[in-house]
């Protein structure tokens, strides 16, 4: 069985390493064969991956979160979801260049952890493990595809600014069409880590009973919450667009890996599973 979970994931990696050599090739063609391809093979290592964490779900008898490495693919997956169903709404191919070398890494980062099946540790054995970690993680992936609209937003922003455009920068999609993937991204990311916070919360008055003890996962999580709350702020109450919300969505995802995965290294407490 090991074998062939490892088996499955090699090959997810593969799928999806050249569904990222496709976009990067799109992104020099422009030719929507070139982009076909690598949509469509990134859209079958997503169905390969959860059929990955189909399986491992059902042989550990739960989510598949027992440790970094399932965390990773899960966190791999989750952004992959939400990317293929961006771009099938928004129509905007060359994204994928910046997104799927961040799927790649989380892949290949999980490949050199213990991928080996183990049962939940108590404190996980409950229902609610399901439906917090799910909404925190699809939150976690709205923040990534907004930071990469960032990055593209500033990144021609400071093309038009230089009047010194190059060839890449017809490539790029428009400064408005960024900014409002960007917003949006955001907002379904807001509502999914809220739903995760409320529904940890309650998962924490049953098993520990307190719905908060300030832990530091729990302190970094409503840190990330605040800056998105003033990302949201900003946008509806004073008009922040462009640049400023370019660089708060940074600054969120910034606060969003350390509250994934420093935390879980360098202040150690109740959430400390990953390991």
């Amino acid at each position: 069985m090991q074998l062939y979970y490892e088996r499955l994931f090699i090959l997810t990696c593969i799928l999806y390493s050249a569904s990222a050599a496709g976009y990067a090739l799109y992104f020099l063609t422009q030719r929507p064969r070139v982009h076909a391809a690598g949509f469509w093979t990134g859209t079958a290592g997503l169905l390969m991956h959860t059929v990955i964490l189909i399986a491992r779900g059902l042989n550990s008898r739960g989510l598949p979160l027992s440790g970094l490495y399932e965390s990773l693919s899960f966190f791999a997956w989750s952004i992959m979801l939400i990317y293929v169903l961006t771009e099938r709404r928004s129509r905007s191919p060359v994204n994928g260049i910046f997104v799927l070398p961040l799927v790649n890494l989380l892949m290949f980062s999980a490949l050199r952890m213990d991928n080996a099946v183990h049962p939940l540790p108590p404190a996980l054995q409950s229902p609610w493990l399901g439906v917090h970690v799910s909404l925190c993680f699809l939150g976690y992936a709205c923040f990534v595809l907004a930071f990469c609209f960032a990055v593209m937003y500033l990144w021609q922003e400071s093309e038009v600014k230089s009047r010194k455009v190059d060839g890449f920068f017809f490539r790029l999609p428009s400064l408005e069409l960024l900014d409002n993937l960007g917003y949006r991204s955001i907002v379904f990311g807001f509502i999914f880590l809220t739903l995760g916070i409320i529904s940890g919360s309650f998962w924490a008055q049953k098993a520990w009973g307190r719905f908060w003890s300030w832990d530091p996962k729990e302190t970094w999580s409503l840190i990330l919450w605040l800056v998105y709350v003033v990302y949201l702020h900003g946008r509806l109450m004073r008009g922040w667009h462009g640049k400023k919300s370019a660089y708060l969505a940074i600054i969120g995802f910034m606060a969003m890996v350390f509250t994934y995965l420093g935390v879980n290294f360098l202040l150690p407490g109740l959430h400390s599973y990953l390991r």
